[in-house]
């Protein structure tokens, strides 16, 4: 019994250093990620726009939608469902006949 417990609180204790440690990290990981986003210029931090669509974009997004509107995607289901049986097959491995157990009385 004592075994056992120490055993519980030898896992408990490894699994709280672990913890300790990978929190330890993420906070570490926190700060060096937050000290190289200042030491970025500002002018990286930017993001600029995309310049309009063109022609060409606008007339493949059309299309696409034209098509997926217009088309029909699935096809039609009859909604019977058919089950049909099988025999099994004749096997000797599973016959009660020749079992060990066969008692004659």
């Amino acid at each position: 019994m004592l075994v056992a417990i120490i055993a519980v609180l030898a896992v408990a204790l490894v699994v709280v250093i672990f913890l300790l440690i990978k929190k330890n990290k993420g906070q570490k990981e926190a700060v060096a990620e937050k000290q190289a986003f200042k030491a970025q210029p500002a002018a990286d931090n930017v993001v600029k726009a995309e310049s309009v669509p063109g022609n060409d974009e606008e007339v493949a997004a059309f299309l696409a939608l034209h098509l997926y509107l217009t088309q029909n995607v699935h096809d039609l289901e009859s909604n019977v469902i058919t089950i049909e049986r099988i025999q099994k097959r004749y096997s000797p491995w599973s016959s009660k006949i020749y079992s060990i157990n066969n008692f004659q009385r």
